[in-house]
């Protein structure tokens, strides 16, 4: 009797339990309310948002492209005389291109107040002159076996290099440079390959380089080096150029100059291993960082490297500009950048103050469009 009425108890208890005890969670068919905070949070599906935010940022559809080199005068545009086309497809490279690839010459730092070299009024006619030996071109002050033959021709040599150096210092970067550094900004430059040596470009905010040049790839890369800087035969030692060692005339005997000085650096080195009483390993001499004729390029192969990243990249855009392209090296470098940026459908421009020779575009194989006229011209079409 006792044990009937203890179970009758407990299941009393239980049925109890059941009834007034709330489940621990609710059950799967019961909606959750939604509190005010959440209420205000929009749906957004990100496989739907993705396509949208590529296809704001998509280049438009090129409506108009001229046929394979073309001439588009620049100055005649601008003064209003037609080429409303042409000038819409150099608008349209600069402006929605992605990966553009700038190969520079002389020709962009002209309006600073730089001489180019090849011009009538370049370095190549300005310098020329007379020695010991006879006559000498100004080309002759840019072949290694002629700087360094005699002193006559060092002296000459570090007059000139004193001269460029004092007038990059002083000159200011120009439009085409500054224009240049607002699309490396917005991040659609992939490369400036520069063939000038005043950095007039690497100054400015966007342009920078390495100095040596380093990996990863800067994005102005210098291929005939800096009149800025000077480095040292033995230790690869670099510094900036100081003009004050250099001697430029036969009678400058300032400050003991000589005429290629020597490796402070070096010679520091000598006076430690003479203390120590170590042999002499001797000491290097300075010259500037400028890569001349006849000389194996100390930067070449990292240069090459980078080439081959640059086009692995897929470029879009070539622009050849201020340059006639006399360098075989560079001459080559385009071409590899024409074929693989034109197997892309992709733009190549070539700007130039003077018509290009039909043996230089049968070099590079193909060009969109020829500008004829001032490069500083071209950000007047925005």
């Amino acid at each position: 009797m006792v044990q009937e009425l203890v179970q009758d108890q407990i299941s009393a208890d239980l049925k109890e339990n059941k009834t007034s005890r709330l489940p621990l969670t609710p059950p799967a068919t019961v909606e959750k309310k939604r509190t005010d905070e959440k209420e205000y949070v929009s749906k957004v599906s990100p496989k739907k948002l993705l396509p949208q935010l590529k296809k704001n940022n998509r280049k438009p559809r090129l409506k108009y492209r001229p046929e394979a080199f073309s001439i588009f005068h620049l100055t005649d545009y601008l003064d209003g005389l037609g080429g409303d086309k042409d000038a819409d497809f150099v608008r349209y490279a600069l402006k929605h291109s992605k990966r553009i690839i700038t190969v520079a010459g002389a020709g962009i730092s002209v309006a600073a107040g730089i001489p180019d070299f090849r011009s009538k009024t370049g370095l190549f006619k300005s310098l020329a002159g007379k020695n010991l030996n006879g006559p000498v071109s100004g080309k002759d002050l840019f072949d290694f076996n002629q700087v360094y033959s005699c002193d006559e021709m060092s002296i000459k040599f570090n007059g000139m290099i004193t001269s460029l150096h004092k007038l990059a210092q002083e000159s200011e970067s120009t439009e085409f440079h500054f224009m240049l550094n607002e699309i490396a900004g917005e991040g659609r430059l992939q490369r400036l390959y520069t063939q000038n040596i005043d950095g007039l470009d690497t100054r400015l905010t966007h342009l920078n380089t390495k100095i040596p040049l380093d990996k990863p790839a800067p994005m102005t890369v210098q291929l005939h080096g800096s009149v800025n800087h000077v480095e040292c035969n033995m230790c690869s030692m670099i510094d900036k150029l100081n003009p004050s060692i250099f001697k430029c005339h036969s009678e400058d005997t300032t400050n003991n100059t000589q005429v290629v000085p020597t490796c402070s650096q070096c010679e520091e080195y000598e006076t430690v291993r003479m203390v120590a009483g170590l042999r002499s390993k001797g000491v290097g001499k300075l010259r500037p960082r400028v890569v001349l004729y006849n000389e194996m390029h100390p930067e070449g192969d990292i240069i090459g490297e980078i080439t081959s990243h640059d086009i692995k990249k897929k470029p879009d855009c070539l622009i050849v500009v201020g340059t006639s392209l006399q360098i075989p090296g560079v001459k080559q470098l385009c071409k590899q950048f024409a074929q693989t940026i034109r197997a892309r459908k992709g733009i190549v421009l070539y700007l130039n103050k003077d018509p290009p020779s039909q043996s230089l575009l049968d070099a590079l194989g193909w060009v969109d469009l020829v500008v004829l006229g001032d490069c500083q011209d071209v950000p007047k079409l925005f």
